[in-house]
């Protein structure tokens, strides 16, 4: 499905993931608008690649599930668009269950979910996103949530590859984020089909 007629102000908001850094600092994403817009900021890159323990692996999971599900929940009270709205259904069911998932597991394999820079920045990242999906007119927010859940899916989909499946020890943490990985790519294939 594509979202028709809407005009292209992007934010870029996760930047992918769901913020920014707790400083707002960054460089604009390349494509991103320039007007009167507040330009994206990169995910990736902000806070320095430490190897995370198993624990700030379930946290930093949970966080970017936290992330896209009030996300998707502003999405639905926001947006008319019967695309934008299927979409943002999607990603607040898969986000739960994700969520609920990494749980258990954190909780059965005494994991202990536990903080980091890196689940720090996806939540003030988050948080930003969220707020400029609050002030997004009615014009511009189905452009804007559209192209946030494209740049913050791509940059997950990167965290995963170069910082989270390296880093994991336990076995079923390590299937469940490789499952958790299949679902983000998965919400970018579909996000990317969105954009106009």
């Amino acid at each position: 499905m594509r979202v028709l007629n809407l005009s292209f102000a992007v934010l870029l908001g996760v930047g992918g993931w769901s913020g920014c850094s707790k400083d707002g600092a960054g460089e604009a994403q390349p494509g991103a608008s320039q007007g009167s817009e507040t330009p994206p900021v990169p995910l990736t890159g902000t806070v320095p690649m430490t190897k995370l323990t198993d624990g700030q692996i379930a946290q930093v999971l949970a966080t970017v599930d936290s992330a896209e599900i009030e996300q998707g929940q502003l999405a639905l009270s926001k947006s008319s668009n019967p695309g934008v709205r299927d979409y943002a259904s999607h990603m607040v069911a898969q986000h739960t269950a994700s969520k609920e998932a990494g749980a258990r597991l954190a909780s059965q394999n005494g994991l202990g979910l536990a903080e980091s820079p890196k689940a720090s920045e996806l939540q003030s990242h988050g948080t930003q996103v969220l707020e400029r999906l609050n002030t997004a007119d009615a014009a511009s927010f189905d452009s804007t949530y559209v192209q946030a859940q494209a740049e913050q899916h791509a940059e997950v989909l990167t965290m995963i590859d170069d910082q989270l499946q390296p880093a994991v020890n336990d076995a079923a943490l390590r299937e469940h984020l490789t499952k958790a990985r299949a679902m983000v790519q998965d919400h970018l294939d579909k996000a990317k089909l969105l954009q106009p």
